[in-house]
């Protein structure tokens, strides 16, 4: 072997020895980066999941304060139904800081509450959530445990409660609400004339004007006018001075407070009953709510028209999809002079209803104590809200809705015109309940008059409150 080959193989030895060495290295710095990294990825779904809990913790929270007074539901926590509480009021801090913490529980996130924090000025809930998680491969190089924190806030918004006794009156419960943010004319919003002795215990809401003339010994409820966006001054009167209290300017506009739309959904669509079958005759592809249906209907109890019949609710879908309630542009004529006490609800796009007997109309599903499907020959559809309408109308014109009564005749249900106008000339010697909801609403009234819509500070608002993750 000569003198180069030797060198040689020494060299090698000494370089393999240092290659190996180079080599058990970067293998550990490999491992560590390896298990730094599944650490990492470990805290950081830990880190989301934490999130999403203290999220809905703090939404939990904002929907128990803006439904106030509902059922209590229950979690599973560790294995066991618990109790959540169903907060009081919508300041009820106590029991909303409760419902965090079990929300949070149930999804494996543990909270106190005074990780809770309820400020009833600004409507917001914040959680703030930190916890730790250990290191595990991490702790090879000294690290035990990396700390983390989760922070949600939600915010929430009380919508009107339903009227204390829906038919006994009260202030507070809703008589009329005009959706129209137009102020531009005076027909935009609420026209009233109101004459002799006439008393509404009611709100009186308009997004844009309030206006009309008044004569007679007149006491009107509290009443409030579209917001400045809208309108400068937005309340015009001749005549007597009608009301309790001068009407207030709003804040910003308001939404209908009940939309009764989503008591007559299509049928046949995700999450809704299917239409009714060939078999239901003329029936047939209506919504499973409607009980006599047709184009239009006219109901006068003479020959040209059918006799009305208690316990029904009559659809008349024009040339519109009779799926779909919100397509409907049929005619509704009713014509009530007899002495009958009837449970009727009407839908279609324009509807006409003149009484002068001694007949008692009531909404399908209406009752003075209350809600209830025992007057309807079909089931009322949900979500069942406080109160049912005797009237919607689904168009669009100037009087989708034409209301004419007088005499002893009286009117227990509401009235609802989401897209079109109100023409209402109610008087005699008795006492109406209801509450009109249109986009524009004239009413000539004279007599006593009872409010049974929502409740609030303004008498309006978002149906039930509502709640929204906020930053």
């Amino acid at each position: 072997m000569s003198r180069w080959t030797i060198i040689s193989l020494r060299a090698w030895r000494e370089e393999a020895g240092q290659s190996l060495v180079i080599i058990l290295l970067s293998m550990t710095v490999i491992l560590g980066m390896a298990a730094v990294s599944i650490n990492t990825a470990t805290w950081m779904a830990k880190s989301h999941h934490d999130q999403v809990v203290a999220d809905a913790a703090a939404l939990a929270a904002a929907n128990c304060l803006a439904h106030p007074s509902t059922t209590a539901t229950s979690v599973v926590i560790n294995g066991s139904q618990t109790s959540v509480p169903a907060c009081t009021s919508s300041s009820d801090s106590t029991d909303a800081q409760t419902v965090a913490v079990d929300y949070a529980a149930a999804n494996g996130l543990a909270i106190t509450a005074s990780q809770v924090s309820v400020d009833t000025t600004t409507d917001r809930v914040s959680v703030s959530a930190p916890t730790t998680s250990p290191g595990l491969f991490a702790q090879l190089f000294g690290i035990d445990r990396a700390t983390q924190a989760a922070a949600a806030k939600a915010a929430w918004r009380t919508g009107p409660g339903p009227c204390v006794s829906p038919g006994s009156g009260g202030t507070a419960c809703g008589f009329l609400f005009a959706d129209d943010t137009n102020c531009s004319t005076p027909s935009d919003g609420i026209g009233l004339s109101v004459s002799g002795n006439t008393s509404v215990s009611g709100t009186i809401v308009s997004n844009s004007n309030i206006g009309g003339n008044s004569n007679g010994n007149i006491s009107l409820g509290n009443a409030t006018y579209g917001p400045a966006g809208n309108c400068a001054n937005s309340v015009t009167y001749s005549g007597h001075n009608p009301w309790s209290s001068p009407p207030t300017q709003a804040p910003t506009d308001y939404q209908y407070p009940i939309n009764y739309a989503t008591d007559f959904p299509a049928c046949g669509i995700t999450g809704e009953a299917a239409c009714q079958p060939s078999s239901a005759g003329p029936l047939a592809g209506y919504p499973s709510f409607c009980t006599n249906a047709g184009a239009d209907i006219t109901l006068t109890g003479s020959t040209n028209g059918d006799s009305t019949i208690t316990d029904n609710i009559y659809c008349a879908s024009g040339t519109g999809n009779p799926s779909d309630p919100s397509t409907w542009n049929g005619s509704i004529t009713i014509d009530l002079s007899g002495s009958d006490a009837l449970y009727d609800t009407f839908v279609g796009g324009t509807i006409s209803f003149t009484g002068s007997g001694k007949d008692i109309l009531s909404a399908c599903g209406y009752a003075t104590a209350g809600f209830t499907a025992a007057n309807c020959a079909a089931s009322v559809p949900p979500p069942v809200t406080a109160n049912y309408p005797i009237f919607y109308a689904t168009g669009s014109g100037s009087s989708a809705l034409d209301v004419s009564v007088s005499g002893k005749q009286i009117l227990n249900g509401d009235m609802f015109v989401p897209n079109g106008g109100t023409s209402l000339s109610m008087s005699g010697t008795k006492t109406l309940t209801t509450f009109v909801e249109g986009y524009d609403i004239s009413a000539a009234v004279s007599g006593n008059f009872y409010g049974d819509g929502p409740t609030s500070a303004t008498g309006v608002g978002s149906t039930g409150g509502s709640d929204s993750l906020v930053n």
